[in-house]
């Protein structure tokens, strides 16, 4: 499948919901709404940005790509399929004013209607064969940074220079560095979202990224060790296991409640049954870090397509990368497979999973 066709369809989906909403056309404003439609083109100047320098404008028989003059060559050269129409206004002018000379406000629908942003996150979450290979394309580009990164962290830096040394190579493989934490010695038994600091790395350290190329976002996690310790290499084990039984919890379950119904019975199982409660254990992945988080209870609905970035944690180890759940089971995308990081394969219910080991320096 061309990125053409995957959009063509992605644009005729959001026109026939349209229609059946009684209106003519759709506004897309949103930056993951905008890459998910434009199967991979950033509207975003700044990694801030909500809401981008384009829009898209759905219509009957069109699909147009509204922006600033500012930003329109750049679209076009870079950024765009070429089934997109480019229209462009002057920066200092309102882009509605663009919009309403196509279609008029009471035939359109904007995201803010409730209704038509749910449309948008459930179209969005399941991906498409295309998507999936690209996604793959930036697992892959992100685990090689992560891990060559690692490779390199040394005892008496400070996590600041680590996370400088792993924005670095991910900026190396074209990859924007949407979070980056560093946990050394000290900062793994603390917290749990450690916001690098200037204090030495020490014997351990984990590092967790999420990073993003075509509106993707890629989660992992990998850690090192300077220093023997039986007790931290004992414990990442079992968290190593705790993270392959979600996984297969999430190929075997209709719900993100189901799962985690699992969740809560796996670190049971394993002697840390109220772990979970004192991290968020991730969730739904795709063009936001996280689509949605995982709760008790929760009814949404999975299905085959749909990506989960898990990151299970027992306070002083975590595991995290990002699947892709198929027919035949989940698809392990945050991966160099040609890379020389130690993994471990563990099987459950005949399926295997291979999941990163501690890297001993």
């Amino acid at each position: 499948m061309t990125r053409e066709e995957d959009v063509a369809k992605k644009i005729e989906k959001v026109r026939v919901y349209a229609h059946s909403r009684g209106k003519k056309g759709a506004v897309i404003s949103s930056v993951e709404n905008f890459a998910w439609l434009t199967s991979g083109a950033r509207s975003y100047i700044a990694l801030t940005d909500s809401v981008g320098s384009a829009w898209l404008l759905v219509t009957d028989d069109d699909a147009h790509v509204i922006t600033k003059n500012i930003e329109a060559e750049r679209l076009k050269k870079e950024e765009l399929p070429s089934n997109l129409k480019v229209i462009e206004f002057e920066w200092f002018s309102d882009p509605n004013v663009a919009i309403r000379k196509i279609l008029d406000d009471q035939n359109i629908l904007f995201e803010a209607d409730p209704e038509f942003a749910d449309f948008l996150l459930k179209s969005r979450i399941r991906l498409s064969e295309y998507e999936i290979e690209r996604y793959a394309e930036v697992g892959k580009k992100s685990a090689i940074a992560l891990e060559k990164a690692m490779k390199r962290i040394k005892p008496d830096m400070s996590e600041l220079e680590g996370k400088g040394l792993i924005e670095q190579e991910l900026a190396n493989e074209g990859l924007d560095s949407l979070l980056v934490l560093v946990f050394g010695d000290e900062s793994r038994m603390t917290y749990r979202h450690n916001l690098p600091r200037n204090v030495k790395i020490g014997n351990r350290c984990f590092g967790s990224v999420c990073a993003k190329k075509y509106g993707l976002v890629i989660s992992s996690t990998r850690t090192i060790e300077f220093e023997k310790d039986e007790k931290f290499e004992k414990q990442y084990s079992v968290n190593m296991k705790v993270d392959a039984e979600i996984l297969d919890a999430t190929y075997r379950s209709n719900s993100m409640g189901q799962i985690f119904f699992e969740i809560e019975k796996i670190y049971s199982s394993h002697g840390y049954p109220d772990e979970w409660k004192l991290h968020h254990q991730g969730g739904i992945a795709g063009y936001k870090t996280r689509e949605i988080v995982a709760i008790p209870h929760m009814p949404f609905e999975i299905s085959d397509g749909v990506s989960f970035a898990w990151n299970p944690t027992i306070t002083g180890t975590k595991l995290e990368d990002t699947y892709v759940r198929t027919k035949s089971g989940m698809k392990l995308l945050s991966v160099d497979e040609n890379g020389t990081w130690p993994y471990h394969d563990i099987q459950i219910n005949g399926r295997n999973y291979k999941r990163p080991a501690i890297l001993k320096l």
